[in-house]
């Protein structure tokens, strides 16, 4: 589906079997315009959807002309003049969106046009931080209790206690000694946080660019009244444009 972003001014549009219909010479929200012709053309009417493809910038539609709705140049009321069949539109060349010259019986108005500055936005990356950790290895020491038994010998004398159960025979008599052994065992705990924190910060940037626009000449021969200045507002139809 084709929309209004597609359809340039001044692309050449053709039927459906090849034929060069004209160019776009006005872009409407739910149509574009169609000059045919050099001298008060017959200017036609075409919907996006009737578009079947858009090749090597040329505008393929899904008929011939004689599907198209014609505006035609009315010389004598100096507006565009609705042809049988097309409906939904005003009949003057500003709300048609048509930018060349009006005519009546009393005067001509030429359009002056100029360029804004439109300004947009976009995002991109500015810079970036990057944290590296290492690994690094170090000795670490710590003193830790530890217990362990030794022996003491002592020998007492005994004067005349009566054996019980001597049996005169050769023994060894074990006694264990017991001591801590210390063993090490590594784990991993968080040491510290790096919190990395981002602030938006607001500031001016000027741009500068160049733009046109249309001044008027005018030069008048004979008895002619001299030039007068209109004050319009922005909203006047004859400033509309598309």
């Amino acid at each position: 589906m084709f929309e209004r972003g597609h359809v340039k001014e001044g692309m050449t549009v053709r039927s459906i079997d090849g034929q060069k219909l004209g160019k776009v010479f006005a872009v409407q929200e739910g149509e574009f315009l169609i000059e045919k012709g050099l001298f008060f053309p017959k200017d036609y009417i075409c919907r996006y959807s009737e578009i079947s493809d858009i090749r090597d910038g040329e505008i393929i539609l899904l008929h011939g002309m004689e599907g198209l709705r014609r505006f035609s140049f009315d010389e004598d009321r100096g507006v565009l003049g609705q042809s049988v069949g097309t409906t939904g539109l005003t009949a003057n060349a500003s709300a048609a969106g048509v930018e060349r010259p009006l005519v009546n019986q009393d005067s001509v108005t030429v359009p002056i046009y100029k360029e804004e500055l439109e300004v947009t936005k976009r995002e991109r990356q500015a810079g970036e931080v990057r944290i590296h950790k290492d690994v690094v290895q170090e000795e670490r020491e710590l003193s830790v209790p530890v217990r362990r038994e030794k022996v003491r010998v002592e020998r007492r004398d005994v004067k005349d206690r009566p054996a019980m159960h001597a049996s005169f025979q050769e023994e060894t008599v074990v006694v264990p000694l017991r001591a801590e052994e210390v063993e090490v065992q590594k784990r991993a705990v968080v040491d510290e946080e790096v919190v990395i924190r981002k602030d938006a910060i607001e500031e001016e940037r000027r741009v500068a660019e160049t733009v046109r626009r249309e001044e008027v000449d005018i030069r008048s021969d004979g008895d002619v009244e001299g030039p007068r200045k209109l004050d319009l507002t922005p909203d006047d139809p004859t400033l509309r444009r598309s």
